[in-house]
């Protein structure tokens, strides 16, 4: 290794176009050296989180049943979106806030109040915390506390779902299908489309899906292929789209179905397509 260090230092300093322009900026060819290394020093540019763009569900520690929900869109520092909130203060309104660096601050105003946000975002962008004021209300006084959000990957992507009746005892059926997700607008929610198909439920053996997805909450409205409508699915997923649980209501008051009605809960394992 010596030996071949020497051979590239003799190699440099012996080109005589290049001692010459060195000499020409009144360096020597050893100062000029290190002016280039100090050159390519490493950047003192802020790390960068992963795109915030997209679905986000959130949670107030201080107050759990205020969880805002909705989509934000990144235009290169600037965010912009909508947010639903559930519980007290129930209502939309649309954010605005900035990234810089991990570093985000954010502020959400609803017709009752405004929610002021900051914090900092992990390096993959899925997620961020911070503490979080109420900077007016409508619905209740200041309020101060630690907030952290997750990032709901898109439900698309085919699955496979196990149906239980409360209505009968011991009826258990099955669905498989697919969901695609609609592009993200900036605003509370996406819409949701997809088809599923039984072969051993009693109500209907195949429906078209329609939705809607805020956070990790979503709703399948279903029809039969002439928009007849079938009934409802509400389900909470998981963040990382994979699987979803909750209730579902077949009922129809105006077309009868075959099994009159039905009422249970349903579990949604999730496969998300491999071109997410």
């Amino acid at each position: 290794m010596k030996n071949i260090y020497l051979f590239r230092r003799v190699s440099l300093f012996a080109d005589e176009e290049f001692q010459n322009s060195v000499t020409r900026l009144g360096l020597t060819p050893l100062l000029f050296l290190v002016v280039l290394t100090a050159c390519g020093g490493g950047s003192s540019d802020p790390p960068s989180p992963g795109s915030i763009a997209g679905n986000w569900q959130m949670s107030l520690q201080n107050n759990p049943g205020k969880t805002p929900s909705g989509f934000l869109l990144q235009t290169g520092n600037s965010l912009n979106g909508t947010f639903l909130f559930s519980g007290n203060c129930a209502g939309v309104g649309p954010a605005q806030g900035t990234v810089s660096g991990l570093n985000v601050s954010m502020t959400i105003s609803e017709a009752d109040q405004v929610l002021g946000l900051a914090g900092t975002a992990s390096s993959d962008g899925s997620s961020m915390s911070g503490n979080y004021t109420v900077l007016a209300s409508g619905c209740g006084g200041p309020e101060t506390g630690t907030w952290s959000a997750n990032q709901v990957k898109a439900l698309t992507g085919s699955f496979q779902a196990t149906f239980a009746s409360v209505v009968t005892n011991d009826l258990v059926f099955h669905f498989a299908g697919t969901l695609t997700q609609g592009p993200n607008t900036g605003a509370s929610y996406a819409s949701l489309s997809g088809t599923m198909t039984s072969t051993d439920a009693s109500c209907f053996s195949s429906a078209s899906v329609s939705g809607l997805i805020t956070g990790t909450s979503a709703v399948l409205n279903l029809a039969t292929s002439d928009g007849v409508s079938l009934g409802k699915i509400s389900t909470t997923l998981t963040t990382d789209a994979s699987s979803m649980t909750g209730t579902y209501a077949f009922i129809n008051t105006q077309v009868p179905l075959a099994c009159g009605s039905d009422y249970g809960t349903v579990v949604f394992s999730i496969q998300p397509s491999a071109t997410m």
